[in-house]
């Protein structure tokens, strides 16, 4: 499920900046009250968050989930300029490092929870930062601290938070709730009312958490009976439980500046997702491996490297990293037809290389007198 949106003016923030803002104070581990945490996308805290770390370097331990949300939002660099010094999947095989405190940003299921409790029991970090990627629900909450003081983990937590940022976010005003086979799941006809309830539920959820980070409430609009209805009803509900996780900035609340969230059936237009148009963005996401704002593709070696070896010419993996909030020529052209990019980037090129002529003749000419 990917949605696009149109939130109200914020310079030059918005929706990825926001979460953005509220992963940063989530790893830098800072004194940061409730009200703070709120207005950053933040969400609901446990406990006492501890005084600033004297030790910068921390671990950054998430699950397969959490990682894509991280992926479009910092690159392996700017998790090293925050401190991560390393970050590792829950479920992997983790070696004890116990004078660094380790952020557990995770999906508060029970699963990670009972893997959460067992690191704390062997005391495998300094201390544990567990961070949610959504609302941890009371009796999860009860029965984990139940866990924990069982088996003797809780010396080692030192704050437990609910972040609300259960989205992706691959563009400024674009982002999925990374929710696999939902068209699949409330349109099979064998699904009970339990299982819609459940998938509902869980994109009501995801909405609540854009709706959290931006920090204002839309306008909802929704079409009557339904999935969209059902959705919209329970996201209101979400909103109604939680006031205090909707903060202003700016102004943001007032009435003229609300975004407009209009939820809609997928099956009221099903061509758009079946159709390849010959776009620049679209070409790069049907032909190539692109995911996340990453593309992979294989490159074939100049084969006059490996003539007369009697082998075929290696293959290498290229992967690169596309963000339009940040490449201007991907950002400019990828609504344009794939000739046009193609044309422009030729364009460029021969700019380019025209600069760097003229940049060459500047410098030989300079150069020239000396040498006579």
């Amino acid at each position: 499920t990917m949605v696009a949106i149109s939130p109200p003016t914020q310079g030059p923030s918005g929706l990825k900046a926001a979460q953005l803002s509220a992963v940063t104070n989530m790893l830098a581990l800072s004194n940061v009250d409730a009200d703070d945490n709120n207005k950053s996308g933040g969400g609901s805290t446990y406990g006492h968050q501890q005084q600033r770390d004297a030790n910068p370097w921390k671990l950054l331990i998430y699950d397969t989930h959490t990682r894509s949300i991280i992926s479009p939002l910092l690159s392996v660099s700017q998790l090293r300029s925050n401190g991560v010094t390393l970050h590792l999947l829950l479920n992997s095989d983790r070696e004890p490092i116990p004078d660094v405190p380790a952020v557990y940003f995770v999906q508060p299921t029970q699963e990670n929870l009972s893997i959460i409790a067992r690191d704390c029991s062997r005391n495998l970090y300094e201390r544990a930062h567990l961070h949610f990627s959504t609302r941890i629900e009371r009796p999860v909450m009860e029965e984990f601290a139940r866990l924990v003081v069982n088996t003797g983990g809780l010396s080692s937590v030192a704050s437990v938070h609910d972040q609300f940022v259960d989205f992706i976010c691959l563009e400024n005003n674009l982002f999925s709730l990374n929710v696999p086979q939902s068209y699949c799941v409330y349109n099979n006809p064998g699904a009970t009312e339990r299982d819609m309830e459940l998938a509902m539920g869980n994109i009501a959820t995801g909405l609540f958490s854009v709706v959290a980070t931006l920090g204002c409430v839309p306008v909802i609009r929704c079409p009557r009976g339904g999935a969209p209805e059902m959705v919209a009803r329970k996201l209101c509900k979400l909103i109604a439980e939680h006031p205090t996780l909707i903060r202003s900035k700016d102004g943001l609340h007032k009435s003229h500046n609300r975004p407009v969230l209009v939820i809609m059936d997928r099956n009221m237009d099903l061509i758009t997702p079946v159709q390849h148009a010959s776009t620049y963005q679209a070409l790069v996401d049907d032909v190539l491996d692109h995911k996340a704002n990453r593309v992979e593709f294989n490159v074939k070696q100049d084969a006059n490297a490996t003539a007369g070896r009697g082998r075929a010419p290696p293959v290498v993996r290229k992967k690169l990293d596309i963000d339009p909030d940040i490449d201007p020529f991907y950002s400019q052209h990828k609504f344009n037809p794939f000739p046009e990019a193609i044309e422009s980037n030729g364009a460029e090129l021969q700019e380019v290389s025209a600069r760097e002529q003229q940049i060459r003749s500047k410098t030989g000419g300079a150069s020239a007198p000396a040498a006579v």
